[in-house]
């Protein structure tokens, strides 16, 4: 089986408004099941983790750089491996995405293709919608953050 490793950025953006701080989550339409989880994708040649993250949240949510205020400091890692193809094209993926925090007033999003559905989760729906261990995980370090100030 051959073997790929990959690297991903992400977002985890959240706003203040109302009584509870919410979170961007994105439903995937480009997996198996559809599964809650932040904006991300692949970081491209020629660009940092950072840079990607946010082409990324632009690419997926329609909330651009200028809409954003990341908070220096808070940079997670998830790493996990799933396979791909059947037979000989089997292929381990190896994959590390990086997430970073940030803050927004936007409320309305523009999502593309990539997903079916998107939600501004308070924390404990969050908790409940994302079903990985270590996205759940990140989200964790980032409410711990924001909540130490």
């Amino acid at each position: 089986m051959r073997r790929i490793s990959q690297t991903a950025a992400g977002v985890v953006l959240f706003r203040n408004g109302g009584s509870e701080r919410r979170y961007l989550l994105m439903r995937s339409a480009l997996t198996r099941r559809p599964i809650w989880e932040f904006p991300k994708g692949g970081v491209e040649s020629g660009e940092t983790e950072e840079q990607a993250a946010v082409r990324e949240l632009w690419e997926e949510a329609g909330i651009g750089e200028t809409q954003i205020s990341l908070l220096r400091g808070f940079r997670e890692e998830e790493r996990y491996v799933f396979t791909q193809g059947k037979g000989e094209a089997r292929t381990l993926i190896v994959k590390k995405v990086v997430y970073f925090l940030a803050e927004t007033q936007e409320e309305r999003v523009v999502i593309s293709r990539e997903a079916e559905d998107y939600r501004w989760a308070t924390y404990d729906e969050a908790l409940r919608l994302i079903r990985f261990p270590g996205k759940r995980y990140v989200l964790e370090l980032a409410e711990a953050r924001l909540k130490d100030g």
